[in-house]
């Protein structure tokens, strides 16, 4: 079905020349398609888009697949003459590209969460999500310390405590983490491991001043921009059970059954 949708057998995609196909991918997605990395199978143009859809980000490769739809509906001699055959291959799509995306690996929502009303931090979390799904950790690092920041301060201001404006990220970390040690929020097994997020958060902040684009910087390799990126999603999303657990209302001893 793949290959009728985009006529990609015996080596073809649609109308593109190698030429043209590495230059429709760079302009709409910057992405160099002809990578080692897509061509498992091979490098035809056919066998790297495949290989594009086995190992890319599923998102980016049903965002890809859908724009590439639009491309191919809008050529001559590649829609199919049968009404009712052509409708077939577009269901079929739909409901790959939907599969796709449910198959993400990325949990951003556990992450990252809209946790207050100011209005910089939705854009700020689309902003994240849509460099992570494209597959540029590198270019996200600068935010995503940024949504941290905000975060921890908000996380802190709900303890009432205060942070400075000049306070780094792996300080205001600190702080929370000790909050935590003080309110018995952590076991003394995952203490350590908190412990450790310290250095993470500090890595992170030294990355973002000296590697990201919040400054004039050369950007960090992408598979290290990448374990930063995977590093700090686990531990937010771990931080984001403990306040949810933090929040939820503690069972009333007079409400259990006496067995």
């Amino acid at each position: 079905m793949f290959d009728q949708i985009f006529h990609s057998g015996g080596g073809y995609v649609l109308d593109f020349s190698d030429r043209t196909m590495a230059e429709w991918f760079e302009e709409n997605f910057d992405i160099q398609i002809f990578q080692q990395r897509f061509q498992v199978e091979g490098a035809s143009k056919g066998k790297t888009l495949r290989g594009f859809v086995e190992v890319a980000e599923p998102r980016l490769v049903a965002q890809i697949l859908r724009v590439l739809w639009a491309y191919r509906c809008g050529l001559d001699g590649y829609v199919e003459p049968d009404p009712a055959k052509e409708e077939r291959l577009k269901a079929w799509l739909e409901q790959f590209t939907n599969e796709l995306e449910n198959a993400s690996a990325l949990d951003l929502d556990d992450a990252f969460k809209d946790f207050s009303r100011d209005t910089t931090l939705r854009k700020l979390r689309a902003s994240i999500a849509a460099d992570l799904v494209a597959e540029k950790p590198d270019v996200a690092l600068d935010r995503v310390h940024t949504y941290c920041v905000k975060r921890f301060r908000d996380l802190l201001a709900s303890r009432n405590q205060a942070v400075d404006a000049k306070t780094p990220l792996d300080a205001i970390f600190g702080a929370y983490g000790k909050a935590l040690r003080d309110e018995g929020a952590v076991s003394e097994f995952a203490l350590p491991t908190l412990r450790v997020q310290h250095k993470l958060f500090d890595g992170l902040n030294q990355a973002r001043n000296k590697r990201s684009f919040a400054h004039d910087n050369e950007l960090l390799d992408i598979s290290e921009a990448q374990f930063i990126i995977d590093c700090v999603l686990a531990s937010l999303a771990f931080i984001e059970r403990i306040e949810a657990s933090r929040q939820s209302p503690a069972a009333d001893p007079d409400d259990e059954i006496p067995f």
